[in-house]
């Protein structure tokens, strides 16, 4: 049985979507109350309701109907209809095609396996030969194979403590391609900075190109009761840095391609004038560029220079190894790992276990 998840703001708008979807026999799994425990403007709950569509026979223990008036109809005599599924047939089918799939795997050298897998994770070209080189003694089988290209890959994913966290006055600036996820980063670090931390924080935004930046910048800082400027110059940057005593200041920038022109880049200029305190560059690259799309936006920002990577929108992709291969091959550190759009829920620190998990799976 296939089960799907419904939301509401309280159980009877969770169930009202339930009817309207599966309709009033749809059974029903499990419900329960999400909250992330915060007040205000922050703070969200709701009712989860897990359902699947109704069946003809009777529901499985552990679940319940909504309405039950009617019995279930009873299977027609005679031979199965041509279209009707049959699980037992689907099932060894499946089990044909896995058997055959091993059998095919195991004709492959465990050089090859290991190639495959990091491939699957979107690890490639350079990395991927580098950690699997010639003459490397790879064991046989994915059981074996998956921890010991965890333990080659930790050689090379380098992490970083989080910048907010770091004693003394902070400037953290968000850089990368345009939709990659900068602005959210940067309301999510201003939320944990201000909410979790307890740190002053303030917000200096450089992107006057984005229909919308300014405006979508001055919600947060209402929200969080933080200063906010907007910069279209270096000039105007440092009028508003002279304005600004907090603990941490986060500075946003507009998108950027290759082609763009040098002119219009005005971040450096404006890092020329910061004095007294710890400068982060933070690249925010979404999880599902490939390495070569990756390496490519990086290229774009060789002043200032990334200190570190942030991977976005992790949730959003199967693979998140085209970032995390641009940062290793630069060696560069992974300071966040961002899984969705919440502010500030959807981030958190990243570890090298972390890292690989999101890479390759749990190490268990």
């Amino acid at each position: 049985m296939q089960y799907q998840t419904f939301r509401g703001s309280n159980v009877n708008e969770a169930l009202a979507a339930v009817r309207a979807a599966l309709g009033p026999e749809a059974v029903i799994d499990s419900t329960r109350y999400v909250t992330n425990g915060r007040r205000g403007a922050l703070g969200y709950s709701y009712v989860e309701i897990s359902a699947a569509p109704p069946k003809q026979s009777a529901s499985p223990r552990g679940t319940r109907a909504l309405t039950s008036h009617e019995p279930p109809l009873a299977r027609p005599d005679g031979p199965r209809a041509a279209d009707e599924f049959d699980p037992q047939s689907f099932a060894r089918e499946l089990e044909s095609m896995r058997a055959l799939l091993e059998e095919l795997c195991s004709q492959r050298t465990p050089r090859d396996q290991a190639l495959a897998l990091l491939h699957t994770a979107g690890i490639d070209g350079e990395l991927a030969r580098l950690l699997v080189k010639k003459g490397t003694r790879a064991p046989r089988g994915p059981a074996l194979l998956r921890p010991w290209l965890r333990k080659r890959l930790a050689d090379h994913v380098r992490v970083q403590a989080s910048p907010i966290a770091a004693e003394g006055p902070q400037l953290v600036a968000c850089v990368g391609p345009t939709g990659a996820g900068k602005t959210t980063t940067l309301a999510k670090l201003a939320a944990r900075a201000r909410l979790d931390l307890e740190r002053s924080v303030g917000v200096i935004s450089l992107d006057t190109f984005r229909v919308g930046a300014a405006d979508q910048w001055k919600r947060y800082a209402r929200l969080l009761g933080v200063p906010f400027h907007v910069a279209g110059d270096p000039e105007a940057f440092a009028r508003a840095l002279d304005g600004l005593d907090v603990d941490i200041l986060l500075v946003d920038t507009a998108g950027r391609t290759p082609g763009d022109p040098a002119s219009q880049w005005i971040l450096p200029a404006c890092l020329e004038r910061v004095s007294r305190r710890a400068v982060h560059v933070l690249g925010v690259l979404p999880a599902w560029l490939s390495a070569r799309d990756a390496t490519r936006a990086l290229s774009s920002y060789s002043e200032p220079a990334p200190t570190g990577i942030v991977v976005t929108k992790v949730d959003e992709a199967s693979a998140i190894g085209g970032p995390v291969q641009a940062a290793a091959l630069r060696e560069l550190p992974i300071p966040y790992l961002c899984r969705g759009p919440r502010v500030p829920d959807d981030i958190e620190d990243a570890s090298t276990a972390t890292v690989l998990d999101a890479l390759l799976g749990d190490a268990s």
